[in-house]
């Protein structure tokens, strides 16, 4: 297995997580992996079709070798800075590195390096790299391009999770899941049955708030339709699953499909319905910790509003 370093375990270092208001109806707006909040995310992204050629390679080259041997920490240090200020020129070099580093330690630094110079921008270049040769790279990009979601990467992203199911039980899980959520972030339900088991498990724990921010990606009809067939026949811990999934990709049309979730005398089925019901609906990030007392009282609101 290829070990992910959660992407919003590095990326979210300086974001507060998602914070109970005094308002629960109205709870502050999470930050994206980058940083922005959706306010700040109007402006077009321009795509890159290139990589930019670096001012000195071999100084870069140079710097990627500090930061693996890292013997004295304020070289490693000065490696690192000096390949973050290189910016997305040094993404090329960092990433072919980063996948023939067998030493885990400094593969974790190399990963570091490349979750602050890897961008939304770079996501057409990044998916070039789905089919490498190199499993760290492709485990990386996929994972990485997932938290830029991007409609020009769908037909890239679906020819990865086909090579995926095609290796059937052989695939690495962390790639599988990778995979999936990346097409999902790019518009595609190919993988949704790798995330609705990524939500049933303790990868759910780890990493909710990414495959929120995939699941957005993938929000309408078809995916919608895919995951209500599997709350109307599975048991409880099914039914959290896509509870949870339906807060990213459900579409409003539907909404009304979960007001009888509304009722269910179990919490965290009540809770993920409402948590469902405010992406699908107002399009708001979930709650976290609700008690019973607040579920029941805002499961009133709910059966209130027009669906």
């Amino acid at each position: 297995m290829i070990r992910i370093v959660p992407l919003l375990g590095l990326a979210l270092l300086a974001t507060a997580p998602v914070a109970r208001a005094q308002d629960p109806l109205k709870p502050p707006v999470p930050a994206t992996p980058t940083g922005e909040t959706a306010a700040s995310k109007s402006a077009p992204i321009e795509r890159l079709a290139a990589w930019p050629k670096p001012a000195d390679k071999d100084a870069l080259i140079t710097d990627i070798e500090r930061v693996i041997k890292a013997h004295i920490p304020e070289m490693a240090a000065q490696g690192h800075d000096a390949l973050v200020a290189a910016g997305v020129a040094a993404v090329p070099l960092v990433l072919e590195r980063f996948g023939k580093e067998r030493n885990e330690e400094a593969r974790d630094r190399l990963h570091e390096v490349l979750m602050k110079i890897t961008t939304a921008e770079q996501t057409r270049l990044l998916a070039k790299e789905f089919e490498s040769k190199l499993a760290p790279v492709r485990v990386f990009t996929l994972h990485r391009a997932a938290a830029f979601p991007d409609p020009g990467i769908v037909d890239a992203a679906d020819k990865a999770w086909a090579r995926l199911a095609k290796a059937g039980e052989k695939a690495d899980p962390d790639e599988r899941y990778s995979a999936a959520l990346c097409a999902a972030s790019a518009g595609s339900i190919v993988g949704i049955d790798a995330l609705f088991d990524a939500c049933q498990s303790k990868r759910w724990d780890r990493e909710k708030r990414e495959i929120r921010i995939a699941l957005e990606g993938a929000r309408g009809k078809p995916a919608t339709d895919a995951l209500v067939a599997k709350l109307e026949k599975g048991d409880r811990k099914a039914k959290v699953a896509v509870l949870r999934m339906l807060a990213g990709c459900g579409e409003k049309a539907q909404a009304a499909r979960l007001r009888p979730f509304l009722d269910d005398e179990d919490n965290a089925i009540r809770v993920a319905a409402i948590n469902a019901l405010r992406g699908m609906v107002d399009g708001e990030q979930p709650i976290e910790g609700l008690s019973a007392f607040e579920a029941i009282e805002m499961a009133k609101t709910w059966k209130g509003r027009q669906l």
